[in-house]
């Protein structure tokens, strides 16, 4: 019973890509592992080779070249490879392995800068409006990026996607306008954890996005086709790799510090700490986490909304409060 190819006769498929790939390489390890030190393990099924008496001498084996940490990961994707390939098998006891090899790590603390999501709101502020071209007259290149790439960021202020939902935004199909409102919808299919997005844009970056929308941008485009909402110099669809270079960049620059895609996320969980500790579940929902211990389950269209609209109401309060003491 059982196969050792994770996602043999469709199991797993509904599993997004990122995560296919984390549990075959758990699964390949274990199964080099064997074949190191128990080749004959190899000759019996899957479902009777997957024992506590291996895993044992497997997870220390981890623990000579890896962190507590990253041993409790990769047992843990152990753990969801075998619920996938052998779903008919109780793996109760290779989940108590798992929780209990997290819990005896030590925890880590963050590694990266702390940023709050106004420093990012300002930085993209700055970078438009050093950039806004009058209506009209014809915008250059180095002004145009740097106003596409201020309103990326001031974006990112209030709503969190993914680098990869980020980049692959589209008028008309993410970004809509709806009873004069601009709106950012991520439709379940094209998101980590299977559930739609929605977002309102701001009304602080509503004018900002027009101008985007009308002068900037379509200086940018070479192909009237392309429904891309961020243009690269070149005028087609801005690359995925591309949104890191942007954010480290401009953040080096002006404010001294080096912030990656995952600190901008990270950056809208401080503030709600910082600023509203009551309401941290809140964040839970803007980052589109399915964990309040990763910011229960699963959240919807509406509570997407109601966060982002309590968020900008956090921003827009400690605007005030940093304007009064200015």
């Amino acid at each position: 019973m059982g196969s050792d190819d994770p996602f043999a006769d469709g199991a797993g498929a509904r599993l997004a890509k990122a995560s296919q790939h984390v549990y075959l390489s758990a699964w390949r390890r274990f199964l080099g592992f064997l074949a190191i030190h128990e080749p004959t393990a190899l000759e019996v099924a899957p479902i009777e080779r997957l024992t506590i008496e291996r895993v044992r001498p497997f997870a220390a084996h981890l623990a000579e070249t890896n962190t507590p940490r990253s041993v409790a990961i990769q047992v843990d994707a152990l753990y969801k490879a075998a619920r996938v390939m052998m779903p008919e098998r109780d793996w109760t006891w290779l989940k108590t392995v798992k929780a209990r090899l997290y819990r005896a790590a030590p925890a880590s603390a963050p590694t990266g800068p702390v940023v709050t999501s106004l420093q990012l709101l300002d930085l993209g502020l700055q970078l438009m409006d050093e950039s806004k071209p009058t209506p009209g007259t014809p915008i250059s290149k180095d002004h145009a990026a740097r106003y596409r790439d201020g309103l990326m960021i001031a974006l990112l202020a209030f709503i969190q996607p993914r680098r990869k939902n980020l980049a692959a935004l589209e008028i008309g199909r993410h970004l809509v306008r709806e009873d004069n409102r601009w709106f950012v919808i991520i439709p379940r299919e094209e998101t980590k954890t299977g559930t739609p997005n929605e977002y309102r844009v701001p009304e602080l970056l509503e004018s900002y996005l027009g101008i985007y929308l009308d002068i900037v941008r379509p200086q940018m485009l070479r192909r009237p086709a392309c429904a891309a909402l961020w243009l690269n110099s070149k005028g087609c669809p801005l690359a995925y790799a591309a949104i890191g270079d942007i954010i480290s960049r401009h953040s080096m620059s002006r404010l001294g510090l080096r912030i990656t895609p995952h600190d901008v996320r990270d950056a809208a969980a401080t503030t709600w700490a910082i600023f509203a500790p009551d309401q941290i579940g809140v964040a839970r929902d803007l980052l589109a986490h399915s964990d309040l211990r990763t910011t229960t389950k699963y959240y919807n269209r509406a509570r997407g909304i109601e966060a982002s609209r309590a968020y900008r109401q956090v921003i827009a309060g400690m605007r005030r409060k940093q304007n009064r003491r200015s």
